[in-house]
């Protein structure tokens, strides 16, 4: 079985907030990190590419310029489907690194889990009353 780490919640949701995605990257679940970034990517397409321009244009102009960037208008309103995929990775990070740091602590406490469903198991028995894998031969998680 792979190691099990204590991650830091606050740390994958600011990296998500860096970028949809990276707080998926930094719990190293890929495959969600990079579904999170395809959904980004797909909730450009219900946003009018001139608030996209605004928006690259404020950003650009932040970095080289600040105080220009205020008498700039960007269309909040128009860029809801964009912070609302980017709002719900975050939360999505934030969630599986609380759910990571309690399976940590159950390993640390001996919890014994099915390997086949991941539920938890009585010692007192030897297979899963879950999903009924027999337990004899198989490591708990």
């Amino acid at each position: 079985m792979a190691q099990v780490r204590r991650r830091r919640p606050w740390i994958a949701a600011i990296l998500g907030f860096i970028f949809t995605g990276f707080g998926h990257v930094y719990l190293r679940r890929w495959l969600r990190g990079a579904g999170w970034i395809v959904a980004a990517m797909a909730s450009s397409f219900f946003v009018p590419q001139t608030a996209v321009d605004a928006a690259t244009t404020a950003v650009m102009t932040a970095f080289t310029n600040p105080q220009a960037v205020q008498s700039m208008t960007v269309p909040v309103e128009q860029l809801l489907p964009i912070y609302a995929v980017m709002a719900a990775s975050i939360i999505d990070a934030y969630i599986i690194a609380k759910m990571n740091n309690q399976i940590v602590e159950e390993i640390e406490q001996g919890v014994r889990r099915c390997p086949a469903c991941a539920k938890k198991i009585d010692d007192s028995v030897n297979f899963c009353q879950w999903c009924g894998t027999d337990l004899d031969d198989e490591l708990s998680l």
